[in-house]
């Protein structure tokens, strides 16, 4: 295993159970936990990928950190609490087909609530066709939503953690 992987690796898989462990906790309140799970990976991943990036720096590269390998780092940080959380959904969903039910059911109703507001801004054909698409969501795509919403803010955070972090030691 390389050191990149070997350094974000326990950091990815902590922040991805800790995600799960707060979805788990939402889902015993009674709240709809997909949604929620989002808001937990927005609060998560920046941490894990900075503690990540910093393991690498202090431990596997002797006080040096060049910009390409703070995003290496980062890059399979955030991938494998992305990539963990999609699954522990997915797993979840499939057990509780009643949690798929209610997020769907949730995010038409908010469609339907905003509908003058949306067709707005957007337009009547891409209301409609968001609508559709929500209707016809499946479980898999919810997943893939989950896993993207985390790959993206995960990528924008590890550029400015790796800028942050970024040190080279002259010897």
């Amino acid at each position: 295993m390389n050191r990149y992987l070997k350094a974000a690796l326990p950091f990815g898989l902590y922040g991805g159970g800790l995600c799960f462990l707060g979805y788990l906790t939402i889902y015993f309140l009674g709240i709809e936990p997909i949604s929620m799970n989002l808001i937990i990976g927005y609060l998560v991943t920046p941490v894990f990928v900075f503690f990540g990036v910093k393991n690498f720096r202090d431990n596997f590269n002797g006080g040096n950190l060049y910009f390409g390998q703070g995003m290496t780092v980062g890059f399979f940080t955030y991938t494998i609490i992305a990539t963990l959380s999609a699954l522990y959904i997915l797993g979840s969903i499939q057990i509780d087909q009643e949690l798929f039910t209610t997020f769907r059911q949730i995010n038409l109703e908010l469609m339907s609530e905003n509908k003058a507001i949306l067709q707005e801004k957007l337009n009547v054909e891409a209301y409609e066709e968001t609508y559709a698409n929500i209707s016809k969501m499946s479980i898999f795509d919810v997943a893939l939503n989950d896993f993207l919403r985390k790959i993206f803010p995960g990528l924008f955070f590890t550029i400015i953690i790796s800028i942050i972090l970024k040190r080279n030691v002259e010897f």
